[in-house]
């Protein structure tokens, strides 16, 4: 069986594509339970607004179609959105 965490998950200025929430190496903002908007706003600060982030159940199968990394200059390039190509 496929192990399934909870990903901070984005979708830029709601263009209707949801990415993973990550940086250039791949480092993403997962865990075991969902996270709480609170949590989400952690991360992502007042971007937040912007992003209308979710955490979603992905497995590990899936996370690896999520290849082709966005940087975004909110975040000064460090993090991004990974997508499905």
């Amino acid at each position: 069986m496929t192990e399934c965490r909870y990903f901070v998950t984005v979708d830029w200025c709601g263009q209707g594509q949801r990415g993973v929430f990550c940086d250039p190496t791949g480092r993403t903002f997962c865990r075991e339970t969902p996270h709480s908007e609170d949590e989400m706003w952690d991360i992502l600060g007042p971007f937040d607004l912007i992003l209308s982030p979710q955490s979603v159940l992905i497995s590990e199968e899936e996370l690896t179609k999520y290849s082709s990394f966005v940087p975004l200059a909110e975040f000064s390039n460090q993090y991004g959105i990974a997508y499905k190509p």
